[in-house]
C-alpha cells in the first residue's frame, strides 16, 4: 500500500503556548527566548507553523497536549497555569475546530486539583481528554495516589494521554545521553506495567490510555513480564491477565515505525490499538513523511489496518474536533 494523499490524524502533537513558556522561565530563572526543558532547547512553535506544517504531510487533524505541564509549579500557581492552557487549547480548537483537538493539562502536585481542572476542561471548555506525565513526585501511574482522579476518568469513559518525562533520582543511572533517548522508553514502561501489576488498569478499565512512543520496551519485554511476575510479583496475575492488560492500552506510533518496531507492535497487539504521532515540534519535521511512509510500506499490516492507524482509530476516541 502507498500512502498517497491518504490523511493522518497526529494524536502526539506538542503545543509549546507562550504563557507555558514565560511561567516556565519565570520558575527556572531563564530568559524567556532562551528556555531549556529536559536539558533540551525549546523549538519554535506557533498555530500558523503548526497548520502549515500539517498542509505539507497530509496531517487532517492533530491532537495538541503538554503534559506535565505544571510538574515545575505547585499550588496555586501550578493551577492558574493548568487553567490559562486549557483555555488557549480551547481558543485554539474554535478557530480550527476541524484541525485540532487537544488533551487537558491538569496540576498533578494536588489530585483534588487535578479533578477539578478536569471536570472544567472537559465540561466547559469540551476538550476531548487529559494529560499527564508517566510519574509525579516519583510516583508511577497506578500508584494509590491517583486512585480519586482515575475514578473520576474511568466514570467520564475519559482518553488519557500519558507522556514519558525526566525519571525520578535520574542521576544515578546517567550515562551521558539525553532523557529522550533511553528513558522516555523505560518511563513508559514502567508506567504501563505499574498500571497492570497494580491492578489499576483493570479496576479503571474504561479509560483510554494513550502510551507514547510505542510503549517504550512493552511489545518486546511483555512475555518477560507475564513470566516472572507470576514467581516473583506483588499479585496473583496469570500471564494471560497480564497480557491482557499490557494490550489494553492504546500506543501511538512516535519514533516506532521501524520495521522492527511494527513487527513486534503487531505480535504484540491489534492494530485497532495504534495511533499514529509525529511529536511536532519536539521532533523535526523531515521525520514525518518517513514515518508515514514506513507504516504504509510495511507488508505486515493490510490496507484496513493501515487506514485505522494512520487515522480511523483515532476518529472513535476524538469524535467532537477531529474529522
Amino acid at each position: 500500500m502507498t500512502r498517497g494523499n491518504l490523511p493522518t490524524i497526529d494524536v502526539h502533537a506538542h503545543a509549546l503556548l507562550p504563557v507555558w513558556i514565560s511561567a516556565l522561565a519565570k520558575a527556572t530563572g531563564q530568559t524567556a527566548g532562551s528556555v531549556k526543558f529536559a536539558d533540551a532547547p525549546l523549538p519554535d512553535w506557533s498555530v500558523e507553523g503548526h497548520l502549515r506544517i500539517m498542509n505539507e504531510h497530509a496531517i487532517g487533524a492533530s491532537v495538541l497536549s503538554l503534559p506535565g505541564a505544571t510538574s515545575f509549579l505547585r499550588g496555586d500557581d501550578a493551577k492558574v497555569l493548568a487553567r490559562a492552557m486549557n483555555e488557549q487549547f480551547a481558543e485554539i480548537i474554535r478557530d480550527h475546530p476541524h484541525r485540532f483537538s487537544a488533551f487537558a493539562v491538569v496540576p498533578m502536585d494536588d489530585i483534588e486539583a487535578a479533578i477539578e481542572e478536569t471536570a472544567y476542561a472537559l465540561d466547559v471548555l469540551k476538550l476531548d481528554g487529559v494529560s499527564s506525565d508517566a510519574s509525579s513526585d516519583g510516583k508511577y501511574l497506578g500508584h494509590a495516589y491517583y486512585d480519586p482522579w482515575l475514578e473520576e476518568l474511568n466514570r467520564r469513559r475519559t482518553t488519557l494521554f500519558v507522556h514519558p518525562s525526566v525519571p525520578p533520582r535520574f542521576e544515578m543511572t546517567d550515562v551521558g545521553l539525553n532523557v529522550s533517548i533511553l528513558e522516555f522508553m523505560f518511563e513508559s514502561t514502567r508506567m504501563v506495567a505499574n498500571m497492570v501489576i497494580s491492578g489499576a488498569k483493570e479496576r479503571f478499565s474504561k479509560i483510554n490510555i494513550i502510551s507514547t512512543h510505542g510503549g517504550g520496551t512493552i511489545p518486546y519485554l511483555a512475555a518477560r513480564i507475564g513470566l516472572l511476575e507470576p514467581l516473583f510479583g506483588r499479585r496473583a496475575l496469570t500471564d494471560a491477565e497480564i497480557q491482557s492488560g499490557l494490550s489494553s492500552f492504546y500506543y501511538d506510533l512516535t519514533a516506532s515505525t521501524s520495521a522492527p518496531s511494527l513487527a513486534a507492535l503487531k505480535k504484540f497487539i491489534s492494530p485497532t490499538r495504534l495511533l499514529m504521532g509525529f511529536d511536532v515540534p519536539m521532533m523535526p519535521t523531515s521525520t514525518i513523511a518517513p514515518a508515514q511512509d514506513q507504516l504504509a510500506a510495511n507488508g505486515d499490516f493490510d490496507d484496513e489496518a493501515t487506514r485505522a492507524i494512520l487515522f480511523g482509530n483515532a476518529q472513535k476516541l476524538f469524535p467532537h474536533h477531529v474529522e
